[in-house]
């Protein structure tokens, strides 16, 4: 069964992007483009030959490994909508993308990855897993990942923490309701260019 994951880079205070994230700047200001140094830092073809990702050392297996993993996307409609619909295409694998929003666009980007939307998060995440068959459904942006945690609906938290302060921006974990959420801690990866954190979701 897929599980569902929260897979995303964020500053070492917090932020997966800086303030004023918009289509043409897409992780905002304060040089919130270096959250993503780590997927380029390398040389060669790049993961699957896609020259968009070229992590090295140790960050080519953690980069190998979600491509490899990646069964489904579950994403809100402003990241949806910054990223232009990906031009139809979602960039790791063109998996299909599950949109959260309350009004689906009139016309979508045509191209490998199959968009599906809705309003309710139990359902985005069921349609997702669904969808991602026996591999992971990757959750993008800050306020799906939210929603989804605090209806207990993450399985596990694999983040990328940059080796920089933002300061301000788009801050991943707030907004998590009163209670605290008890993880387990699965593995850990350095490297000067990111650490990955891996932790289950207790539930």
């Amino acid at each position: 069964m897929a599980k569902v994951v929260i897979s995303l880079t964020m500053s070492l205070d917090g932020f997966i992007a800086g303030p004023g994230d918009d289509f043409d700047h897409p992780l905002g200001a304060r040089n919130g483009m270096k959250l993503f140094d780590w997927y380029t830092s390398g040389t060669g073809p790049g993961v699957n030959n896609d020259g968009r990702f070229k992590p090295k050392g140790k960050n080519q297996e953690v980069v190998e490994e979600m491509f490899a993993m990646a069964g489904a996307s579950l994403t809100g409609r402003r990241t949806y909508d910054i990223a232009g619909g990906w031009n139809g295409t979602h960039p790791v694998n063109g998996v299909p993308v599950v949109v959260l929003t309350h009004r689906p666009p009139k016309v979508v980007p045509q191209g490998k990855s199959k968009f599906m939307f809705t309003d309710d998060i139990a359902e985005g995440v069921r349609v997702a897993k669904t969808a991602a068959g026996d591999k992971d459904v990757g959750i993008a942006g800050a306020s799906v990942a939210q929603q989804c945690l605090k209806a207990g609906l993450v399985d596990e938290i694999y983040i990328h923490i940059a080796p920089m302060l933002l300061g301000d921006g788009v801050r991943l974990f707030d907004h998590l309701g009163d209670d605290s959420i008890d993880l387990e801690f699965i593995d850990a990866i350095t490297t000067p260019e990111a650490t990955h954190l891996r932790y289950r979701v207790r539930r």
